[in-house]
């Protein structure tokens, strides 16, 4: 097992970060992991590195800054005692407090948020084309203008709180509360108790789509923000309660092979193998902490199969879908290409690994049975899209 989770790690060491991008904060939280878990070094010293080279230009920022890896830049920090981490930590929260905010109070990062745009595949993807690729980098598409997505959830909060732990000042605490808080209650859909994918500032609506993987930045966002909070806060207390619903319901929308839809709600979509990942890390967090019943381990155990059914002998997690730029269409979640390496498909399934090996070891080696054992061959086609109906 930790063999593979070695080649699982290394494919992130030969990917082309953007620093930064969705997704990039996971990738890297999974390479820290990875280092606790095999004891190999290197993994730490790779993202060490990453981020001395990102203080270099630090003030030079991208459009995706926002989206920086700060609670691995932390942990980062905890792990060398490298002080130019935390200044580097302490200058990313300053400017996070730069954004305007909605009316409710939410941070907006993402002014002209382009819907629909395909991802950026690789050459070699049965599904590449260069007009597609044309199409991306020209950004020719709606733009629906200001937007909050629930990526952020996890980008943020988890950040800020991490801060909070390490300094002990205040300030970062309000800051994280500050921010989790309103975006909760623009994605949050207290009926269908899921998060959506993403809120239009213009319309002042949601755009309609319980998608998958979003909840699963969601539901990590949760938890590892409530991980740092003050237990007596009425903002863990609220937060608590949106979890325990969520948790619910996933329980409820997991396919029978322990998998979850793209569009959790949709049956006529695609299994999308990453949400697993996300569900197996929120979960056991969850339960370690007493925040959900020991029960919901079930559902865990479950994903846990499901996730290693997804490995390829060269550590790849097949079947995570590309970046997936906005949409109000259901059909657009579900043609989403799939089978590159990613890292919010990497990272999440490193992140899992971790922490499903700090449960109990005589609950764990319930569900630890040689899982490598069905690892499909690297060789294995890409994973295709499947239309709706």
């Amino acid at each position: 097992m930790l063999a593979t989770i070695a080649c699982a790690a290394n494919l992130l060491t030969d990917y082309r970060w953007k620093m930064w991008f969705w997704g990039d904060g996971i990738g890297l939280e999974g390479l820290l992991d990875a280092t606790e878990l095999t004891g190999n070094q290197k993994y730490l010293g790779y993202v060490h590195g990453l981020f001395k080279g990102w203080i270099s230009r630090i003030e030079y920022r991208s459009k995706f800054d926002h989206t920086a890896a700060g609670v691995a830049l932390v942990r980062c920090y905890q792990r060398t005692g490298d002080p130019s981490l935390l200044e580097a930590a302490r200058d990313f929260a300053d400017y996070l407090s730069t954004f305007r905010r909605s009316k409710n109070g939410c941070p907006i990062h993402y002014d002209d948020a382009h819907l629909e745009l395909p991802p950026e595949l690789p050459i070699d993807h049965p599904q590449y084309s260069e007009r597609a690729e044309q199409r991306r980098k020209s950004m020719a598409t709606e733009n629906a203008g200001a937007c909050v997505f629930v990526d952020s959830v996890h980008f943020q909060g988890p950040f800020l709180a991490s801060l909070y732990a390490v300094t002990k000042e205040e300030r970062y605490l309000e800051q994280c509360l500050q921010t989790i808080v309103p975006q909760v209650q623009l994605l949050w859909d207290p009926a269908h108790q899921l998060f959506h994918h993403f809120w239009i500032e213009e319309s002042e609506q949601r755009n309609g789509i319980l998608w998958g993987r979003g909840n699963g930045w969601g539901l990590l966002g949760l938890v590892e923000t409530m991980q740092h909070l003050p237990s007596h806060r009425p903002e863990f207390i609220h937060l608590k309660e949106v979890l325990v619903q969520q948790v619910n319901r996933l329980t409820e929308l997991q396919d029978p092979s322990g998998d979850w839809f793209t569009i959790l709600d949709r049956p006529d979509s695609y299994l999308e193998s990453s949400v697993a990942a996300f569900v197996i890390a929120g979960f056991t967090l969850a339960i370690n902490r007493g925040w959900i019943d020991k029960s919901y381990f079930a559902v865990a155990e479950k994903a846990w199969r499901a996730m290693w059914r997804h490995l390829r002998e060269n550590g790849l997690v097949d079947g995570v879908s590309f970046e997936t730029f906005p949409s109000r269409r259901a059909e657009h979640y579900c043609t989403m290409p799939r089978g590159g390496v990613v890292p919010w498909g990497q990272g999440p399934f490193l992140v899992a690994c971790s922490r499903f090996l700090q449960l109990k070891p005589a609950r764990r080696a319930q569900v630890i049975v040689n899982p490598t054992a069905v690892i499909i061959p690297a060789a294995a086609p890409h994973s295709q899209a499947v239309t709706l109906g």
